[in-house]
C-alpha cells in the first residue's frame, strides 16, 4: 500500500550510527549529514511491487557552501516502516543507508533546556590556560569567539551533565574544544588532541 507524504512525517536516522538523518514533512525530504542538511527538495510517492518509491525532485546531496555535490540520490524506497536510502558517490560508488524512526532530534537523543542559560550568564574562569568563558543571553564568547549556543539535558531517563552546544547541530566542537559541560556549578570541556592525553579544563564562575 503507498505511503503518503503526511504518513511518513517524522524523523529518520540509522540506529545507533551517527550520520545520515531524514527528515519528512508533507511533501518535502530534507537529507542531513551529522547534523547538518545536505539536500532539501519536494517529492512525490509512486507504488511499485509491495514497496513505496520517493521521487525526488533534486537529487545532488551538497554540504553547505561548497559548489558542487558529493554524492546522488539514486533511490529512496519505503518498506515495513523502513527507509532505504540509496547513493552514489563519484569515487566509491553506491552506497546504502537503511533508516528507521527515531525521537531523536538533530542533536540526537538530547532536550534542549535553555532555561539553564539562566544559572549560566556571566564570566566563567580557568586560571591554569588563562582562558575564560563569557555567557549572555543565548550566547557564548570563548577565546574570542563569540556563537549562539543550546543547553542539552541527556533525554529519555538518561542521566548525566548538561551540554553546551553550538546552535548548528553540524558543529559538535568549540574551536578546537569538546561541548562544554555543565554539573555542580562546574564548566568544563576538553582540548581536541589527536596524539597526546586528554587535557581538561575547569571552570569556576567568577561574576
Amino acid at each position: 500500500m503507498k505511503k503518503t507524504g503526511n504518513e511518513l512525517s517524522g524523523a529518520w536516522e540509522e540506529p545507533g550510527v551517527i550520520g545520515t538523518r531524514v527528515e519528512i514533512e508533507g511533501g518535502r525530504i530534507t537529507v542531513l549529514w551529522r547534523g547538518g542538511p545536505v539536500l532539501v527538495t519536494k517529492f512525490k510517492t509512486v507504488e511499485k511491487n509491495g514497496f513505496t518509491e520517493l521521487v525526488l525532485e533534486d537529487k545532488g546531496l551538497r554540504y553547505r557552501g561548497a559548489l558542487t555535490d558529493y554524492a546522488t540520490v539514486t533511490s529512496v524506497t519505503v518498506r515495513d516502516d523502513i527507509i532505504e536510502l540509496e547513493k552514489s558517490f563519484p569515487i566509491t560508488g553506491p552506497s546504502k543507508d537503511i533508516l528507521k524512526r527515531t525521537a531523536n532530534n538533530r542533536y540526537g537523543n538530547y532536550d534542549i533546556e535553555d532555561g539553564v542559560l539562566e544559572e549560566l550568564a556571566g564570566k566563567w574562569r580557568n586560571d591554569d590556560m588563562d582562558a575564560e568563558a563569557v555567557f549572555s543571553g543565548g550566547t557564548m564568547t570563548f577565546f574570542g569567539t563569540k556563537r549562539k549556543v543550546h543547553v542539552l539535558r541527556p533525554g529519555r531517563q538518561s542521566s548525566g551533565p548538561y551540554i553546551i552546544a553550538d546552535e548548528d547541530p553540524s558543529v559538535d566542537d568549540m574551536g578546537g574544544f569538546s561541548r562544554f559541560e555543565y554539573l555542580n556549578g562546574t564548566l568544563t570541556t576538553r582540548m581536541l588532541i589527536c596524539d597526546g592525553p586528554t587535557v581538561t579544563l575547569v571552570f569556576k564562575k567568577i561574576k
